[in-house]
Protein backbone atom coordinates (compact mmCIF):
# COMPACT_ATOMS: atom_id res chain seq x y z
CA UNK A 1 0.00 0.00 0.00
CA UNK A 2 1.30 3.44 -0.93
CA UNK A 3 2.45 5.31 2.22
CA UNK A 4 0.62 8.48 1.11
CA UNK A 5 -2.69 6.64 0.86
CA UNK A 6 -5.17 7.55 3.59
CA UNK A 7 -6.01 4.71 5.96
CA UNK A 8 -9.63 3.80 6.62
CA UNK A 9 -11.69 1.97 9.24
CA UNK A 10 -11.17 -1.41 7.57
CA UNK A 11 -7.38 -1.09 7.87
CA UNK A 12 -7.46 -0.57 11.63
CA UNK A 13 -10.33 -3.05 12.13
CA UNK A 14 -8.46 -5.86 10.38
CA UNK A 15 -5.38 -5.20 12.52
CA UNK A 16 -7.32 -5.21 15.81
CA UNK A 17 -9.41 -8.27 14.87
CA UNK A 18 -6.27 -10.16 13.85
CA UNK A 19 -4.52 -9.35 17.14
CA UNK A 20 -7.60 -10.26 19.21
CA UNK A 21 -8.03 -13.54 17.33
CA UNK A 22 -4.39 -14.37 18.06
CA UNK A 23 -4.83 -13.63 21.77
CA UNK A 24 -8.11 -15.56 22.16
CA UNK A 25 -7.59 -18.31 19.56
CA UNK A 26 -7.64 -21.14 22.14
CA UNK A 27 -10.11 -19.55 24.57
CA UNK A 28 -13.54 -21.15 24.16
CA UNK A 29 -14.97 -18.80 26.78
CA UNK A 30 -14.33 -15.67 24.69
CA UNK A 31 -16.44 -14.23 21.89
CA UNK A 32 -15.23 -11.42 19.63
CA UNK A 33 -18.14 -9.43 18.21
CA UNK A 34 -17.62 -7.12 15.26
CA UNK A 35 -19.95 -4.09 15.40
CA UNK A 36 -22.28 -4.55 18.35
CA UNK A 37 -25.27 -2.23 18.65
CA UNK A 38 -26.04 -0.87 22.11
CA UNK A 39 -28.74 1.32 23.68
CA UNK A 40 -31.39 0.11 21.23
CA UNK A 41 -29.19 1.11 18.31
CA UNK A 42 -28.34 4.58 19.66
CA UNK A 43 -24.68 3.65 19.50
CA UNK A 44 -22.45 0.92 18.15
CA UNK A 45 -19.14 -0.33 19.48
CA UNK A 46 -16.65 -1.28 16.77
CA UNK A 47 -15.52 -4.49 18.48
CA UNK A 48 -16.69 -6.11 21.72
CA UNK A 49 -14.88 -8.94 23.49
CA UNK A 50 -17.04 -10.94 25.88
CA UNK A 51 -15.61 -13.36 28.41
CA UNK A 52 -15.52 -12.78 32.18
CA UNK A 53 -15.92 -9.07 31.38
CA UNK A 54 -17.26 -6.92 28.55
CA UNK A 55 -14.35 -5.15 26.82
CA UNK A 56 -15.08 -2.59 24.11
CA UNK A 57 -12.74 -1.42 21.36
CA UNK A 58 -13.47 1.89 19.63
CA UNK A 59 -11.47 2.47 16.45
CA UNK A 60 -10.56 5.78 14.84
CA UNK A 61 -8.54 5.58 11.63
CA UNK A 62 -6.77 8.40 9.84
CA UNK A 63 -9.88 9.09 7.74
CA UNK A 64 -12.17 9.36 10.80
CA UNK A 65 -12.88 12.28 13.07
CA UNK A 66 -13.41 12.44 16.84
CA UNK A 67 -16.66 14.40 16.52
CA UNK A 68 -18.85 11.48 17.73
CA UNK A 69 -16.42 10.20 20.37
CA UNK A 70 -17.86 12.14 23.38
CA UNK A 71 -21.36 10.81 22.66
CA UNK A 72 -20.06 7.29 22.06
CA UNK A 73 -18.03 7.42 25.28
CA UNK A 74 -21.20 8.37 27.19
CA UNK A 75 -22.76 5.01 26.26
CA UNK A 76 -19.59 2.93 26.50
CA UNK A 77 -18.80 4.24 30.00
CA UNK A 78 -22.12 2.88 31.27
CA UNK A 79 -21.82 -0.62 29.79
CA UNK A 80 -18.25 -1.78 29.31
CA UNK A 81 -16.01 -2.88 32.15
CA UNK A 82 -12.92 -2.18 30.09
CA UNK A 83 -12.46 0.12 27.10
CA UNK A 84 -9.65 0.47 24.61
CA UNK A 85 -9.43 3.26 22.08
CA UNK A 86 -7.32 2.29 19.06
CA UNK A 87 -6.44 5.36 17.04
CA UNK A 88 -4.31 6.84 14.33
CA UNK A 89 -1.40 8.73 15.92
CA UNK A 90 -2.80 12.09 14.74
CA UNK A 91 -5.65 11.78 17.29
CA UNK A 92 -3.54 10.96 20.36
CA UNK A 93 -3.56 14.34 22.14
CA UNK A 94 -7.19 15.21 21.42
CA UNK A 95 -8.51 11.72 22.20
CA UNK A 96 -6.61 11.61 25.50
CA UNK A 97 -8.59 14.66 26.60
CA UNK A 98 -11.95 13.17 25.56
CA UNK A 99 -11.91 9.66 27.03
CA UNK A 100 -11.82 8.88 30.77
CA UNK A 101 -8.54 7.94 32.42
CA UNK A 102 -9.65 4.32 32.91
CA UNK A 103 -9.74 3.74 29.13
CA UNK A 104 -6.73 2.15 27.49
CA UNK A 105 -5.30 3.92 24.46
CA UNK A 106 -3.29 2.32 21.66
CA UNK A 107 -2.04 3.96 18.49
CA UNK A 108 -1.46 2.12 15.26
CA UNK A 109 2.00 2.15 13.76
CA UNK A 110 2.68 4.21 10.67
CA UNK A 111 2.30 1.15 8.43
CA UNK A 112 -0.91 0.12 10.23
CA UNK A 113 0.68 -3.26 10.93
CA UNK A 114 0.83 -3.19 14.75
CA UNK A 115 -0.70 -1.51 17.80
CA UNK A 116 1.42 0.40 20.30
CA UNK A 117 -0.06 0.66 23.79
CA UNK A 118 0.12 4.23 25.10
CA UNK A 119 -2.00 3.81 28.20
CA UNK A 120 -3.11 0.56 29.83
CA UNK A 121 -6.78 0.60 30.70
CA UNK A 122 -8.33 -0.33 34.03
CA UNK A 123 -11.31 -2.53 34.76
CA UNK A 124 -14.40 -0.80 36.19
CA UNK A 125 -17.84 -2.07 37.17
CA UNK A 126 -20.79 -1.99 34.79
CA UNK A 127 -22.77 1.01 35.90
CA UNK A 128 -25.99 0.50 33.97
CA UNK A 129 -27.74 -2.87 34.18
CA UNK A 130 -30.61 -1.45 32.16
CA UNK A 131 -28.26 -0.98 29.21
CA UNK A 132 -26.81 -4.47 29.72
CA UNK A 133 -30.20 -6.21 29.84
CA UNK A 134 -31.42 -4.24 26.81
CA UNK A 135 -28.81 -6.13 24.77
CA UNK A 136 -30.81 -9.33 25.30
CA UNK A 137 -33.28 -10.62 22.74
CA UNK A 138 -36.81 -11.66 23.77
CA UNK A 139 -36.04 -15.40 23.75
CA UNK A 140 -32.95 -14.76 25.87
CA UNK A 141 -35.01 -12.75 28.35
CA UNK A 142 -37.47 -15.64 28.59
CA UNK A 143 -34.60 -18.00 29.46
CA UNK A 144 -33.39 -15.48 32.03
CA UNK A 145 -36.85 -15.55 33.65
CA UNK A 146 -36.38 -19.33 34.03
CA UNK A 147 -32.89 -18.85 35.48
CA UNK A 148 -34.26 -16.37 38.03
CA UNK A 149 -37.17 -18.77 38.76
CA UNK A 150 -39.98 -16.44 37.76
CA UNK A 151 -43.40 -17.93 36.91
CA UNK A 152 -43.55 -19.32 33.35
CA UNK A 153 -46.63 -17.20 32.58
CA UNK A 154 -44.43 -14.07 32.55
CA UNK A 155 -42.82 -15.23 29.30
CA UNK A 156 -45.97 -14.04 27.50
CA UNK A 157 -45.30 -10.47 28.61
CA UNK A 158 -43.94 -8.01 26.03
CA UNK A 159 -40.17 -7.55 26.00
CA UNK A 160 -40.28 -4.12 27.69
CA UNK A 161 -42.33 -5.52 30.61
CA UNK A 162 -39.92 -8.44 31.06
CA UNK A 163 -37.02 -5.99 31.01
CA UNK A 164 -38.72 -3.90 33.69
CA UNK A 165 -39.10 -6.97 35.96
CA UNK A 166 -35.48 -7.99 35.48
CA UNK A 167 -34.18 -4.47 36.11
CA UNK A 168 -35.82 -4.54 39.54
CA UNK A 169 -34.32 -7.95 40.39
CA UNK A 170 -31.58 -7.92 43.04
CA UNK A 171 -29.59 -10.84 41.52
CA UNK A 172 -27.26 -8.57 39.50
CA UNK A 173 -24.38 -11.08 39.37
CA UNK A 174 -26.64 -13.82 37.97
CA UNK A 175 -28.13 -11.40 35.43
CA UNK A 176 -24.72 -10.16 34.32
CA UNK A 177 -23.33 -13.68 33.89
CA UNK A 178 -26.46 -14.73 31.99
CA UNK A 179 -26.19 -11.69 29.67
CA UNK A 180 -22.51 -12.35 28.95
CA UNK A 181 -23.22 -16.04 28.27
CA UNK A 182 -26.11 -15.12 25.95
CA UNK A 183 -23.90 -12.70 24.00
CA UNK A 184 -21.23 -15.40 23.66
CA UNK A 185 -23.70 -18.07 22.42
CA UNK A 186 -25.24 -15.95 19.66
CA UNK A 187 -24.53 -16.49 16.00
CA UNK A 188 -23.54 -13.08 14.65
CA UNK A 189 -23.27 -14.13 11.00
Amino acid sequence: MDQTEIRHDIDIRNLVLSELQDVYRNDDDTKIINEMGIAHGSSRIDIAVVNGILHGYELKSESDSLKRLPRQAHYYNQLFERMTLVIDRKFLNEASEIVPKWWGISVVSKGYNRMIQIRKGRKVKTKNFELLTSLLWKDELEKLLDTLEYPKALKRYPKNEILELIRKDKNKDIIKKFAYDALKKRDYN
